[in-house]
């Protein structure tokens, strides 16, 4: 089963248990024991554990004393280095996220959004979504309500983004973001099936076209458990 190629051995168990855990097992399902991993591989106890080990270290199983190795629940990657929505990003990652329900509010009074968005009537889509099924996000979208005439009627897809470039040629091409952790609020958990001050991140976007207008401004909370931001540094 295992070829000769100067790849370690508990490496190459390691990729078949992976490869085995992404077709047949969910999160919090347990692995087989040690001794059925070792006899169905045909490689020794020490391999075992070391692949085990690896798969631990790199956060895709756990291991309980006494109680056997699980399957961990995977945090989505967001990578904050490439503009472009949520949605087109977790595509990319073979992660389906559905809209479960969308309201579409007409914001004339003060707020924040309008003074960074330079507009007097704003249009503000209130969404909440779902990953593989799970909840998964609350998200408020606010742009100039003139920028985008009869959107409530034409919206039909779930990137935002997408629709934005297509149906009205808005692109954009940077954008400023924050990012913080919050507690949730009693609204914010019962949409997200958690309990009352559970830990969420929040994401704030003011996103710019390519003459550094600002154009759409995003307010969104994920689930924490369910999420990790990748930031690339450099000097």
């Amino acid at each position: 089963m295992f070829s000769k190629n100067g790849i370690p051995l508990y490496f190459q168990l390691k990729e078949h248990i992976l490869k085995d855990i992404n077709t047949n097992y969910k999160a919090n399902d347990i692995l087989p024991s040690e001794s059925e991993i070792e006899e169905k591989y045909g490689v020794s106890r020490i391999t075992v554990r070391k692949a085990i080990e690896e798969l631990s270290r790199e956060g895709i199983v756990v291991k309980k004393q006494g109680r056997g190795t699980f399957v961990r629940e995977q945090k989505i990657l967001y990578d904050a280095n490439i503009i472009g929505s949520l949605t087109q990003r977790l595509t990319k990652q073979n992660h389906q996220l559905e809209t479960k329900s969308i309201e579409y509010i007409i914001i004339k009074d003060e707020h924040h959004a309008k003074e960074l968005l330079k507009c007097k009537t704003l249009l503000c889509i209130k969404r909440f979504r779902t990953l593989n099924d799970k909840s998964f996000a609350l998200m408020l979208n606010y742009i100039d309500i003139d920028k985008v005439p009869n959107l409530e009627k034409k919206f039909d897809i779930e990137s935002l983004y997408t629709f934005y470039n297509k149906t009205y040629g808005i692109k954009f091409y940077h954008a400023e973001e924050t990012v913080e952790a919050k507690a949730a609020t009693k609204e914010q958990a019962k949409r997200l099936e958690l309990e009352e001050n559970s830990p969420l991140l929040s994401l704030q976007r003011l996103s710019f076209d390519k003459n550094n207008n600002p154009i759409e401004y995003s307010d969104i909370v994920i689930k924490a458990d369910m999420y990790k931001h990748k930031i690339i540094l450099s000097s």
